[in-house]
């Protein structure tokens, strides 16, 4: 059996890492963009949930609403972050499909919530190894 893969799209590369080694934790697997590819890489790669950031390099909402037009990831969910708690900007990614909206920074429960989303039984990365 695999290891449930988020894919984690933010032009914060120590956000990413950080992301990246906690997720490990949890025995989850985590592809890396820095560069707004990752429409493409959501096609290619396949992964179970993505977690995208509002401001990179593309608007986050429009890599949202590709995302949800494509059909080989539309059923994908995606966490959106943002460093902005503007509530008009966390409806608007609703709307456009966004499973759910975190602020940053975020809090440690944040991976465990991403870990359950693609692995219900985690409840804490002990469990896992």
């Amino acid at each position: 059996m695999r290891n449930p893969t988020i894919l984690v799209s933010d032009d914060e590369p120590m956000l990413v890492n950080a992301l990246k080694r906690e997720a490990r934790r949890f025995g989850i697997d985590v592809i890396i963009d820095t560069s707004s590819n990752v429409v493409e890489l959501a096609r290619a790669q396949q992964p179970d949930l993505i977690v995208l950031d509002i401001h990179q390099t593309l608007d986050g909402r429009d890599l949202l609403a590709a995302l949800k037009r494509d059909p080989t990831t539309r059923g994908v969910p995606v966490v959106m972050l943002s460093a902005n708690e503007d509530q008009f900007i966390r409806h608007c990614c609703f709307d456009l499909g966004a499973a759910d909206y975190e602020v940053k920074p975020f809090d440690p429960a944040f991976i465990r919530k991403v870990a359950r989303m693609v692995r219900p039984s985690a409840e804490d990365g002990s469990a896992l190894h």
